[in-house]
């Protein structure tokens, strides 16, 4: 399951030593011999105490599988990733290394997946996300955290994060740990909470209304009422976008109002970024009101 390529640059989640084969199921740090589970074919490189608790938003995503298709609908999964990305991985070679970070149930990992490239990785903090991802993908799952990448250094090809960096408890160094397992030369993605949309005014007036109301058991129904049920009609009329299940459009109308931990960026917050972590733009989409994302493109320098 573990490409051999991909486990030379596994790394301790403590202080990024090299991992090394047990032979028993586990993988193990060689000067301390603390040991990794592999679950299901799913390595976990979490350290021993983040393994049972959540980063700050009641592990939504355990319960919520943002992003998910029907996989076994191969157009289905094609139309779950944007464009611009499709463009992007049709230049890059099928032996590239690549990792989706917080790849959630799928979305664009399982495309990669589809597609065929050999050396893929996805990794998340939510196991039961992963567990999909690994169903539906021959991807090496690792569970990890963003905030220190279980990899070494100037890894991979083609490093993708989208729309997860502003979900994350510390954005600026989620954004720092991508750069840093990108190789020189290689290609960074990157979808962003934009902070001067329309959404952002939205998640910041109503949403919190939202919150408020689904915090407490009492107003929970209402909450429910002008939040999710309004949001599957406004889908349905303005949008004209395809029925799902509840549980899937619940796990998306959650992902956008009623999860807490949500950061956003202004444009000039991630041109510094880039500019400080040595990523020089190829290609910026940065939107006013009506797109609730950034997106760039670049390559690292150094």
């Amino acid at each position: 399951m573990n490409k051999k390529e991909i486990r030379t640059i596994l790394r301790s989640p403590k202080d990024l030593k090299v991992l090394t084969d047990s032979g028993n199921g586990r993988i193990l740090e060689t000067d301390n011999k603390q040991q990794f589970p592999i679950m299901d074919d799913i390595i976990c490189l979490l350290k021993e105490e983040e393994r049972e608790i959540d980063l700050g938003d009641d592990k939504f995503y355990d319960s919520n599988y943002f992003g998910e298709r029907d996989w076994t609908d191969v157009n289905d999964i094609k139309a779950g990733v944007e464009d611009g990305l499709k463009a992007l991985l049709n230049i890059v070679p099928k032996s590239a290394m690549i990792i989706d970070v917080g790849s959630g149930s799928g979305r664009i990992s399982n495309y990669i997946g589809l597609e065929g490239y050999n050396n893929a990785v996805s990794l998340d903090y939510s196991l039961p996300s992963l567990k999909m991802v690994k169903k539906n993908s021959k991807n090496v799952c690792i569970w990890g955290n963003i905030l220190h990448l279980p990899f070494e250094s100037n890894s991979f090809d083609f490093v993708i994060c989208s729309g997860v960096i502003h979900h994350t408890p510390d954005p600026h160094l989620a954004f720092t740990e991508c750069v840093r397992i990108l190789k020189p030369g290689g290609i960074f993605y990157v979808r962003l909470y934009n902070k001067h949309s329309l959404y952002g005014y939205l998640y910041n007036t109503y949403g919190a209304l939202l919150r408020l109301l689904n915090s407490n058991r009492l107003t929970r129904g209402l909450s429910d009422l002008l939040g999710f049920k309004f949001y599957k009609l406004v889908r349905k009329l303005f949008f004209n976008l395809s029925d799902r299940e509840d549980r899937i459009l619940k796990a998306g109308y959650g992902n956008l109002f009623i999860k807490k931990m949500v950061y956003f960026f202004s444009e000039k917050e991630i041109k510094q970024l880039m500019k400080k972590q040595g990523i020089q733009i190829i290609s910026a989409r940065t939107f006013t009101w009506h797109r609730r994302m950034h997106c760039y493109v670049g390559t690292k320098s150094y």
